[in-house]
């Protein structure tokens, strides 16, 4: 219970200060509560409270020592300031610090919505901190959504860390910074004691703006040397330092070389005029969501001492930059390696990466985004067992240099392909025309493709070792080093230098990229256009080995008797085993060769490209008839005529074709699956599909995966969007005629017209399923949606009344069949705009909508040989216009039979999208659309019966839809990795439904405060499908 006066039951505790025979401002000791509602000076606290407040009008201020101290063996349960807590510091080379809140006791929430604040005098070295939390402190949680400020001395030497925003010294559970609190200081957090969790969505800053002559060593806004279980940041951690002169080490956070720090999350900004992050002690685990940006570096891990023997592992998934990016350092010989996960993007203006140490641990790096440095993207320097390897499925922009004399190794991606490459260039017009140089791989070691598939834009030079000249044919004594590609695939695009020895095992290949001006003529000064190694030593390429050319752009076409230079080494040592390599052209049908071309000192491989060979042509043996005498012999008998015999011919069975393999018979599956089977590219995606689609077995199997890889899925949910659009329509038609009713019901005081012109406002959700079934030809799907209207409307005329309403509407698609697991959805956002016209006794309904669509697809495929998940988003739009015509007639017992018809039109454009991930499997679909003119023919019965709570009227309806457009939805695509369109085919939709069945039920209560409350049952049912739709409204006159 708070209290604006101190407890009648307390006691008055006064102490003397024996050194000045002085009252001693000491605190009123109460039994629960001690609040401060006005101004009060250097409060201490030697009794328990349940809470401590100053109030927004109360104040405790200190010229000297702490403005409110909690002494030790002091338990407060709650501190909450919502006044000032403030104090000042001395002059030079007074030794009393000052602190706006000291706590030696236990706390168990400092909960501040005010100030706290230390002001130190513009010279002194003992300033002080807004809240000390001393060495017995034992704080549960701080939560700060106000302002801690401590002071901005004027000298900061090292050592002189307790001036700051927050000192803590003790055990706080949890520092809470609300994204309204501000905590800021020479230091805004300093902790050497332990922090549980320490999570800011705020601003923590370090400020040092008037101090332009003093010392900053090793400052911080978040300051650690204890420890910190968890630091998450979801605001911004920083300085506002302008002391460029003399600020060392003064950093976003800083963890010195006692310091803990076991997880440090990062989705905010954590930024500073010198280094980001600056960790001299251990982090477990850094993973950075967002930004981390130093001046200087971005992220600064160091450890020179044995304070630290654990790895440490670090995750980027946004972005790290500084003139270095990432600069760790190790010279610890105990320590494990550190091992970097980059997702999003290291950038330097210097350095991307920069790693130095001679403790021997391996550097392990996998990338899979990017990794930039103008000066050079990852430098390392170390001893002859500081070993490194990258993993790289992403993008390596810059030189890389490795001067610790182990191995450097690289592993490519295995979904992707990983880039090597120089840093990009842009053109002196600073147009979009900017291209990657070819960088530079230096190595004091072997560098080795171990595995995977890498673009290779990089010369490689061993730096260390003695080369031979490619232009000589003399040995040199010295080591050679080597490039090993043991089972990589490994591209090149242009000609790129080894200066060293290059060998190929057998399981490797080499892809050599031909660009569209490729000139191949076999030359090697003329030739252009397309990949080639140039080695200065030997290069050895093993048995069974693969070498590959592939388009590197959209319109080269290889011809037979181009040749092509792979691969130009020195002679000595070098073998190709030229006529046991494994040869082909991609999207070539001819015969692909190799051969040796050894001209002085130089060896090349070269590969040649020629006409398929021709099968012989068999001529089938010519049988010379005996020739025949016309003249009979003079003689009594005839001659004897034996003829000659001989073997009958042997009668050449040709053997029997192959029986074709059985393919997909649907026709979408048979679209789709024709598209593919079209590309000739080299994407390693997309050629691990097109491999696993030849492989298919059987018709059931090649329709199921032929469907699954065409846009039927995703024209599935265009056309179920539809249906909540024109439940929405017909929601608002039922509105219009059930404020139509009470005038022929014959409500009193509605009836005369009166409520009638009113303004009506009204709200209605609606919900319904959606099932199509599956037909020979397309898999079918089943749906479910819900949406909710907000709608005015008024009488502007005698018989007229008009109104608009606000649509929202989401839709969720499930595919059937061969498309299960397929799962899609649309968020539908319109507006409709109607009128209704009463005549005598006629009546007519009008209303148009327009709609747009946001949809969001998912496909997924699943077969031998492949797995893929394809993502798309994008946008549709689709206007409906309907008319509705009654005539209601009365019959006896009041009961009213309304027939009833209805003519509506609709049109829906989908836009064009590209599909993301699928593992090759992601399409590039045009746009498309569709119309619809359907009519609705039927009649409407219906009885108002009186109640207490008003006038029920329910109502039954049936009507016969007719559909007069039975064009199907179709649209076209590509799949994405295919660069020229090979791929292309057509997907169509099922069938539109051309007559269905409706029946609607439901009822109404109209009250008589101008209040009505509807509910509705529709049913849509024709062949192969059903909907079923729900709505219930609630209307209210003004």
């Amino acid at each position: 219970m708070k209290k604006s006066r101190f407890s009648q039951q307390g006691t008055l505790l006064v102490a003397l200060t024996s050194a000045q025979g002085l009252l001693a401002p000491y605190a009123f000791a109460v039994s629960s509560d001690y609040i401060i509602s006005d101004q009060q000076s250097d409060v201490q606290l030697s009794a328990s409270y349940d809470l401590v407040q100053v109030t927004n009008t109360g104040s405790a201020l200190s010229n000297t020592g702490a403005a409110l101290s909690i002494g030790q063996g002091v338990a407060v349960g709650l501190l909450d300031n919502d006044g000032s807590i403030s104090a000042e510091g001395n002059s030079l080379n007074a030794s009393t610090y000052s602190y706006g809140l000291k706590n030696e006791g236990t706390i168990d929430t400092i909960d501040n919505s005010g100030s706290i604040k230390m002001t130190a005098a513009s010279n002194n070295y003992y300033s002080g901190s807004a809240i000390n939390l001393t060495e017995t402190s034992q704080v549960g949680t701080l939560i700060n959504s106000g302002t801690i400020e401590g002071p901005d001395s004027y000298y900061n030497y090292g050592g002189n860390y307790s001036q700051g925003g927050i000192t803590n010294s003790g055990t706080l559970g949890i520092l809470k910074n609300v994204t309204s609190g501000v905590i800021t200081g020479r230091t805004g957090v300093n902790n050497s004691g332990k922090i549980d969790l320490l999570e800011n969505a705020g601003i923590i800053n370090s400020t040092t703006t008037t101090n332009t002559n003093g010392y900053n060593y090793s400052s911080g806004a978040v300051y650690n040397a204890g420890t910190i279980n968890t630091l998450h940041n979801t605001g911004t951690i920083g300085n506002a330092n302008t002391n460029t002169n003399n600020s060392y080490y003064n950093s976003g956070i800083f963890n010195t070389n006692t310091g803990v720090i076991k997880s440090l999350i990062n989705d905010g900004h954590i930024t500073s005029s010198y280094i980001g992050v600056y960790n001299m002690g251990h982090i477990d685990t850094l993973t950075n969501n967002a930004d981390i940006t130093g001046n200087i570096v971005g992220l600064y891990s160091v450890n020179n001492t044995n304070n630290s023997t654990t790895p440490s592992t670090i995750i980027n998934n946004g972005t790290i930059s500084g003139s270095y990016g990432f600069y760790t350092t190790n010279y610890n010989a105990q320590t494990s390696a550190i091992t970097l996960i980059n997702n999003g993007t290291i950038t330097g203006s210097g350095q991307g990466i920069y790693i130095a140490g001679n403790n021997g641990a391996s550097t392990v790096i996998t990338n899979n985004g990017t990794i930039t440095g103008k000066g050079n993207a990852i430098y390392s320097q170390g001893n002859t067992t500081s070993a490194m390897t990258i993993t790289n499925s992403g993008v390596i922009e810059g030189n890389i240099i490795a001067n610790g004399g182990a191995a450097l190794e690289f592993i490519g991606g295995t979904d992707k392909q990983g880039v090597l490459t120089g840093t990009r260039t842009v053109s002196d017009d600073e147009t979009v025309s900017s291209t990657d140089s070819i960088g530079v791989i230096t190595s004091n070691g072997d560098v080795i493709f171990r595995s995977g598939s890498m673009l290779l834009n990089d010369n490689i030079n061993i730096a260390s070792l003695s080369m031979q000249s490619l232009s000589s044919d003399d040995s040199n004594t010295g080591t050679v080093g080597t490039v090993l590609n043991d089972a990589a695939q490994l591209q090149v695009n242009a000609p790129i230098a080894i200066t060293g020895n290059y060998h190929q095992n057998a399981g490797a290949a080499l892809i050599l990229g031909v660009s569209d001006t490729a000139s191949a003529g076999g030359d090697i000064a003329q030739d252009t256009g397309y990949g080639r190694l140039n080695v200065t030593g030997s290069a050895t390429v093993d048995q069974g080995s693969t070498v590959s050319l592939a388009r590197s752009g959209n319109t080269y076409k290889f011809a037979p008797g181009q040749r092509y230079v792979v691969i130009n080494a020195n002679t000595n040592g070098t073998n190709y085993n030229a006529d046991k390599l494994a040869y082909k052209a991609v999207g070539y049908d001819g015969l692909v060769t190799g051969s040796t071309y050894v001209d002085e000192s130089n060896s090349a491989l070269v590969v040649q490209l020629e006409k398929a060979p021709t099968p012989p042509v068999v001529t089938p043996p010519v049988v010379e008839k005996p020739p025949v005498d016309g003249t009979p012999p003079v003689v009594g008998k005839p001659p004897v005529v034996t003829p000659p015999v001989g073997k009958p011919p042997v009668v050449v069975t040709p053997p029997a074709p192959p029986a074709a393999k059985p393919g997909p018979t649907t026709p979408n599956a048979t679209s789709s699956l024709s598209g593919l089977a079209h590309y000739s590219g080299i994407a390693p995606q997309l050629l691990e599909l097109y491999n696993a689609s030849l492989a298919i077995e059987g018709t059931k199997e090649a329709n199921r995966v032929g469907e699954r890889l065409s846009t039927s899925q995703n024209i599935s949910v265009s056309t179920a969007s539809g249906v909540a659009t024109s439940t929405a329509m017909g929601v608002v038609g039922n509105h219009l005629d059930t404020i139509r009713t009470p005038q022929t019901a014959g409500l009193s005081g509605v009836s005369t017209g009166d409520g009638y012109s009113d303004w009506i406002v009204w709200a209605q959700p609606y919900g319904g399923y959606a099932r199509q079934d599956s037909t020979s030809e397309v898999s079918g799907y089943s749906a479910k949606f819900g949406g909710l209207l907000f709608g005015a409307d008024r009488t502007v005329a005698e018989d007229w009344r008009v109104g608009a309403a606000l649509n929202y509407s989401n839709t969720s698609v499930h595919g059937k069949d061969n498309l299960s697991g397929n799962n899609s959805t649309a968020n539908n956002y319109g507006v409709i705009g109607y009128a209704g016209y009463s005549g005598d006794p006629w009546f007519m309904n009008l209303s148009a909508a327009l709609t747009r669509q946001n949809y969001d697809t998912v496909r997924r495929a699943d077969f031998t040989g492949f797995s893929g998940t394809a993502n798309g988003k994008f946008n549709g739009q689709s206007v409906t216009l309907q008319s509705e015509f009654g005539y209601p007639f009365t019959l006896p017992a009041e009961v009213v039979l309304t027939p009833m018809a209805g003519l509506t039109y609709g049109y829906q454009h989908v836009d064009g999208y590209k599909e993301s991930g699928g593992n090759g499997m992601a399409l590039d679909v045009g746009s498309s659309h569709t119309q619809s003119v359907t009519s609705d023919l039927g009649a409407r019965i219906e009885k108002g019966i009186d109640t207490g709570f008003g006038r029920l009227t329910p109502f039954a309806q049936v009507s016969w839809i007719h559909e007069y457009d039975h064009r199907r939805t179709s649209n076209t695509a590509t799949y994405a990795a295919d660069t020229i369109g090979e791929t292309q085919f057509t997907t169509k939709g099922a069938a539109p439904v051309k007559d269905m069945a409706g029946l609607s039920v439901g009822s109404t209560l109209f009250n008589a405060n101008d209040l009505s409350v509807d509910a509705r049952y529709d049913l849509q049912a024709g062949e192969r499908y059903q909907a079923h739709t729900f709505s219930l409204r609630l209307n209210k006159s003004f």
